[in-house]
């Protein structure tokens, strides 16, 4: 059994507040649109955000060195999701 652990609940969440995400979108191979989420604080669990943008979108990706690629064009709808989970979105 676990324990419960507040502050840890607490700077998982200052953690999201004060990281300074950046989304852009490259063209990748056969000059297809990808996605890029890139600045997570390190103890930040990938998989679990990874599966819950893929899930929103309804589109396919990965989570690799510390950096989220979905495929396709999703900037302005990552944007709106990733602040409804509590990131702040660097503008670029």
């Amino acid at each position: 059994m676990q324990e419960y652990d507040p502050l840890k609940e607490i700077t998982k969440e200052l953690d999201r507040e004060e990281s300074n995400l950046t989304v852009r979108v490259e063209k990748r191979r056969y000059n297809k649109p990808t996605t890029i989420i890139a600045g997570f604080p390190k103890d930040s669990d990938l998989t679990d955000i990874t599966r819950q943008l893929k899930q929103a979108l309804a589109t396919g990706g990965t989570s690799k060195d510390g950096e989220i690629m979905l495929l396709g064009d999703h900037f302005k709808r990552v944007k709106v999701k990733l602040e409804a989970l509590g990131y702040h979105i660097s503008e670029e």
